[in-house]
């Protein structure tokens, strides 16, 4: 069935790409037009990006280290956009207003989100386009969840995967701006708790010196610009940011959002310490399993789908929009099996990560079940199983 049906080959996977974008794309339209973008009257439309906007507005204020107390950023966001429910936190490093602070200079929600989501989205297209050029690759991304998970919270899945990618391209090339995209993904850091170990990995100190340079460097430009509140408003706010992990973002159904081991066996009533435990254990296996893998192998499409799934394998912090960086793994496998064929179960694996962003939201929504972090177990196990497997690559490919 999967060879008369799947074949995933560019004629279908632009197909399937048209048909995906059709559908998200008249749900968004929809959704727009009958909201409070258009009309007063529309129903509630506010993402993540009204706290990035009330930060900065804050911060040029003059009270950017006051965006971290909980109760205060709640009461100018209640102030700017009264219909907003729920409880948001400001956890970012101090560097992060470098990049959101213009944000603020904008008079209202919905500009911001344009000038926040259009340059993220080009600077993650310039680098996808280092990756793949094929007009069919595209239009399967064009319709992959992540993306449109991305635009609907307003988040910053965009720059992080632009970062990601860069960073990867420029560990294949050894070049001396790994360390630069590496340190400016710590901005997210739970994202980025990976690469520095790669980096070790690759006894790159140079790279690993200039990441922690330009983290150093970042902040400090932050701390200097807006006061030396920001960093120990900051400092506090971890702490906040693990209570509202921990418990549900505090009425704010968090785990629901998070496909994480550990978000799992909270919705399981497993007891938070216990699911630490468990989901720490099982990152770092994942550790172990990056570690054979880069000894493994130097093609590096494997070495970099691995860490991914292994970056978004390791942070009990990690939430569905994050999942973007999932694109690249896409590319991979899509391209390398439509050159070098298929293995059995790859075509399938492309098609349930291509959906898992926003099935597995529904999914949970309804059973309480996050798949994604089986989901990418599995897809690990089928890459290490190509990696020992290249030089039976052709008795064991399907066509």
């Amino acid at each position: 069935m999967a060879k008369i049906y799947l074949r995933l080959d560019p004629s279908q996977t632009t197909r399937l790409g048209a048909i995906g974008v059709g559908i998200y794309g008249a749900i968004a339209l929809f959704f727009v037009g009958f909201s409070s973008a258009v009309s007063k009257n529309g129903f509630l439309m506010v993402s993540d990006l009204s706290v990035y906007w009330v930060a900065a507005v804050m911060a040029l204020q003059g009270r950017a280290g006051a965006a971290y107390q909980e109760p205060i950023l709640h009461a100018t966001l209640a102030y700017f956009v009264p219909t907003i429910k729920g409880h948001f936190g400001w956890f970012y490093p101090p560097a992060y207003y470098l990049l959101i602070l213009p944000l603020g200079f904008l008079p209202h929600y919905f500009p911001a989100y344009l000038a926040w989501i259009l340059p993220t989205l080009g600077a993650w297209v310039k680098v996808l386009r280092r990756y793949s050029v094929k007009p069919s690759t595209y239009w399967f991304l064009g319709s992959f969840g992540g993306v449109w998970l991305n635009f609907l919270h307003g988040q910053n899945g965009f720059l992080t995967a632009a970062l990601c990618g860069a960073a990867l391209l420029s560990l294949r090339k050894n070049s001396g701006w790994t360390g630069v995209w590496i340190g400016l993904l710590a901005m997210k850091p739970q994202l980025g708790l990976v690469f520095p170990f790669v980096l070790l990995l690759n006894r790159a100190w140079r790279d690993l010196a200039v990441a922690a340079a330009v983290v150093l460097i970042s902040n400090g430009i932050a701390v200097a610009v807006l006061g030396d509140a920001v960093f120990w408003g900051w400092w506090q706010g971890m702490g906040l940011a693990r209570r509202m992990m921990e418990q549900d973002g505090m009425g704010s159904h968090y785990w629901l959002n998070m496909p994480t081991v550990y978000a799992q066996l909270r919705l399981f009533g497993v007891s938070s310490l216990t699911a630490y435990g468990i989901h720490w254990t099982l990152a770092a296996i994942s550790w172990g399993w990056l570690t054979l893998v880069w000894k493994r192998t130097t093609e590096w499409q494997w070495r970099g789908t691995t860490l991914i799934l292994v970056s978004l394998m390791t942070s009990p912090y990690l939430m569905d929009y994050d999942l973007i960086w999932l694109g690249y793994v896409l590319i991979f496998m899509l391209e390398n099996g439509q050159t070098e064929g298929w293995y059995p179960g790859e075509r399938w694996m492309v098609l349930v990560l291509w959906i898992l962003p926003v099935a597995g939201r529904l999914l949970v929504g309804v059973t309480h079940v996050q798949i994604a972090p089986f989901i990418l177990w599995i897809a690990m196990g089928m890459i290490w199983r190509r990696i020992s497997s290249t030089e039976e690559n052709q008795a064991v490919c399907e066509p």
